[in-house]
């Protein structure tokens, strides 16, 4: 008898689980946008954090470029997606990794560019 018990409380938390999973899916992470989200225009920051991402090259031979540059895209579709459900306080979490990823990947850059040319130069002189 204890058994059946274990059974049937086993059967009835899972499918309580299931139930949750199934109705509470998507309410606690950042949905789609629907089509009438495609016209309204989103926050300045994204606007400025998108101007800046148009403007650098990533090198996607090298991994950690195309993992910069998918990162990049992530953060800055969530921070859209933030922005047209109004959670202002997520929209400039991810603004913010944006900005981060994209100074990194300058800074890594301009690193990459003064190392590549220090040869050329001490060979000169």
């Amino acid at each position: 008898m204890n058994f059946l018990k274990w059974v049937y409380s086993g059967i009835v938390v899972s499918v309580v689980i299931v139930l949750i999973g199934v109705l509470g899916q998507g309410k606690l992470s950042v949905s789609q946008a629907t089509a009438d989200d495609a016209e309204r225009p989103v926050h300045a920051d994204i606007v400025k954090v998108e101007q800046t991402f148009s403007l650098v090259e990533f090198d996607l031979s090298k991994k950690a470029h195309l993992l910069r540059k998918t990162r990049l895209d992530f953060y800055i579709a969530q921070a859209k997606q933030a922005d047209l459900r109004g959670w202002k306080f997520k929209r400039d979490e991810f603004v913010e990794r944006a900005e981060n990823i994209l100074s990194h990947h300058l800074t890594q850059n301009a690193n990459d560019v003064i190392r590549n040319t220090e040869p050329y130069t001490a060979h000169a002189i």
